[in-house]
């Protein structure tokens, strides 16, 4: 299966009008394609995901042209920020916690790719990439997150668990943790994507490790009606139709 495909099986079973995301964390230069230029200023990685899902727009990034140190952290890129691993950031500025202490918990919990691991981020629509990502990310509503938990279920069984603190979402959330751990993860947003990459109040952020992705797809294309027709109780309607 093939990212076009993967990218429509997402669009038309889970009813997503926007791009379906890509993201390869590259780890060494020789891996990032010839035909790739970086970008010529820096941006947010919540406006690049955002940028690629609305606008269709593809960004390679290095470490100096990721305008949020945080999230370019979460990514590996660098070290920690010591006004983030310090609890400063949370306690002082943004009032996230009650004490500076707390604040470095919730720094020394995140998962991080290990620093200097990733050289660039490339994020793009995913049926536009020109590489196989390491990690899908869609912005969706409740539903559409259920119907990929639901798809993982059908062929993993157990349930699923998610690893958020309302802080650095597309970043840490929906990209490193997926790649760390090989799981879905279901952010609920950050108040940093809502203000700078215009995240919407009734959305969240789904990753998923490429890896996952076909088996996803699979199940949804050939499931996803079946799924919808019996939460509107269309089975039955269609069944006191054929009686009447």
């Amino acid at each position: 299966m093939n990212l076009e495909e993967m990218s429509d099986i997402m669009k038309t079973s889970l009813g997503i009008r926007d791009n379906i995301v890509g993201v390869r964390l590259f780890k060494r230069e020789e891996d990032i394609p010839k035909d790739l230029e970086s970008v010529e200023r820096p941006f947010r990685y919540c406006n690049m995901i955002q940028n690629a899902r609305l606008e269709g727009d593809s960004f390679l990034a290095r470490a100096d042209y990721h305008e949020c140190k945080g999230g370019a952290a979460g990514l590996g890129l660098m070290e920690c920020p010591e006004n983030i691993a310090s609890g400063s950031l949370y306690f002082d500025k943004l009032h996230k916690c009650e004490t500076k202490d707390v604040g470095i918990s919730i720094a020394a919990s995140m998962p991080r790719l290990p620093a200097g691991s990733t050289i660039a981020t490339y994020v793009a629509p995913l049926d536009k990439m020109v590489i196989n990502p390491d990690v899908v990310i869609f912005v969706g509503n409740p539903l559409q997150s259920r119907r990929i938990v639901q798809a993982v279920m059908y062929k993993e069984g157990g349930r699923s668990t998610f690893n958020t603190a309302g802080i650095q979402s597309f970043c840490v959330d929906a990209t490193s943790s997926p790649y760390l751990k090989g799981e879905v993860n279901i952010s609920l947003g950050c108040d940093g994507s809502a203000r700078n990459a215009g995240l919407d109040d009734e959305s969240v952020v789904v990753g998923i490790p490429f890896a996952m992705m076909e088996d996803i797809c699979t199940v949804l294309k050939a499931h996803y009606q079946d799924w919808d027709a019996f939460m509107r109780g269309w089975h039955e309607a269609v069944k006191k139709e054929a009686k009447s």
